[in-house]
């Protein structure tokens, strides 16, 4: 039968080893068994300090931890409250152009550029409204993202966008045409139906829609 080495036999050979290997380098027997005397007390200590405090995991999982507690990531949260139901269904261009004359009075839509946007269900009933933007004399600004964001919030399937000319121009700009085709290849992503584009003067109206432009 074998028996295992005691851990005083194993330190006692280690010792002697290692004290032989210092007493090379010329020193005293007595002097070389304590200084490696001290050097194994010394490695065991270090030894039994990394395996107590060790701990295995994932490396960079407690940094992300602590710092999620120091500064948390927001909970973004969407509501979406309808107010009031809106009867009736948009009929046709001229039913459009007749509910957003009145958005404007006979001062403000000949003196500067409002962009508006109407919101509607499935059943192209209207949701509401949304004052996108008021500009100048000459132009007004678009964000297709904030349009879009409004029409994701309030579940809109399709949207009617429109503003006036203050010059009482009807036809369209350039960049009348390109912000039309811009927010209808958005809408395409997204599932939401760009139906027209009015264009409101003082006197009359034009519909992208009615003139084939869509």
């Amino acid at each position: 039968m074998t028996r295992r080495k005691s851990k005083t036999t194993n330190s006692v050979a280690q010792i002697s080893k290692r004290a032989k290997q210092i007493r090379k380098q010329g020193e005293k027997w007595t002097n070389a068994i304590k200084r490696a005397s001290k050097e194994l007390k010394s490695k065991n200590a270090s030894l039994g300090k990394v395996s107590k405090n060790h701990k295995y995991g994932i490396s960079g999982l407690g940094d992300i931890k602590k710092s999620s507690k120091m500064n948390p990531i927001p909970e973004i949260k969407i509501t979406f409250i309808r107010k009031r139901k809106v009867e009736g269904k948009i009929g046709s261009a001229r039913d459009v152009a007749t509910t957003l004359s009145k958005f404007y009075t006979k001062n403000t839509i000949e003196v500067r550029e409002q962009f508006f946007v109407l919101y509607l269900d499935n059943s192209n009933k209207v949701l509401g409204y949304h004052t996108h933007s008021v500009g100048g004399i000459k132009g007004s600004v678009v964000d297709i993202r904030i349009l879009f964001s409004v029409a994701l919030k309030s579940l809109a399937t399709s949207i009617i966008i429109a503003h006036n000319h203050p010059s009482g121009a009807l036809k369209p700009s350039t960049s009348d045409i390109q912000i039309t085709s811009k927010i209808k290849r958005a809408g395409e992503l997204l599932d939401i139906q760009l139906l027209d584009h009015i264009i409101l003067t003082k006197e009359s109206f034009y519909s992208f829609a009615e003139e084939g432009k869509l």
